[in-house]
């Protein structure tokens, strides 16, 4: 799978719901199997809403930031650039949608309950999830393997959303850590030095360390 994006799935009584489907057709094919009920976006770039439009018996539910990402029509545009880079073919984007937006808190999904965290930082409309009876953290694209990280918002508001997702970690002590690329942690392994430096195999790591301290840079002069 392309940047090693997660898509999460949950099964209970019957009812299937997919975290971030992506990242191609045949990717969201073989995940949904003959269809899901409900679809949970953690943020709105491209890899993370491409495989929507594929499931349109879903219901869709994301963060009020992304629902103004999609309605827009700003992630129909970064899907459309940056698929093309990687030759991905174009399936059902007429179906990009939120059907439900949710807030920081509780929320039900299914036969699913969750708590709502906002984690802007890497993007403005950022979500982490915590589920307390799967004993789960989604926790977006943070604390991943691949972690850059990259910061296309704030470097003060990712820093914070990283303080936000370790505390929870320290009082819920979940029994998996789901982040948006690369596998999930558990919580017998991943001690911190059990954790490689990322090596994601040909992306531009350099400048994106780059444009991380010009953002600072910016952010601070304002």
């Amino acid at each position: 799978m392309l940047w090693q994006t997660t898509t999460l799935e949950l099964r209970r009584d019957g009812e299937r719901l997919l975290i971030d489907p992506g990242i191609a057709p045949w990717e969201v094919e073989e995940a949904a199997g003959d269809g899901a009920g409900h679809v949970l976006l953690t943020h709105g770039d491209w890899d993370h809403v491409m495989g929507v439009g594929l499931l349109p018996d879903a219901r869709v539910v994301a963060s009020e930031q992304t629902a103004r990402r999609i309605a827009s029509g700003e992630a129909e545009q970064s899907v459309r650039k940056e698929s093309a880079v990687f030759c991905l073919p174009l399936e059902g984007l007429e179906g990009l949608r939120v059907d439900q937006t949710v807030a920081p808190g509780e929320l039900t999904i299914g036969s699913w309950q969750a708590v709502v965290h906002a984690a802007p930082g890497h993007t403005d409309d950022g979500i982490a999830t915590w589920w307390p009876e799967e004993r789960l953290l989604v926790a977006g694209d943070y604390l991943g393997r691949l972690e850059i990280p990259f910061i296309y918002e704030s470097a003060w508001d990712y820093r914070r959303t990283l303080t936000m997702l370790l505390e929870l970690i320290a009082q819920q002590r979940p029994d998996h850590v789901v982040p948006g690329h690369g596998r999930p942690h558990d919580a017998d392994t991943d001690a911190p030095g059990e954790v490689a430096y990322p090596d994601r195999g040909g992306a531009d790591d350099a400048k994106e360390h780059a444009d991380n301290v010009r953002r600072a840079c910016l952010a601070a002069r304002a």
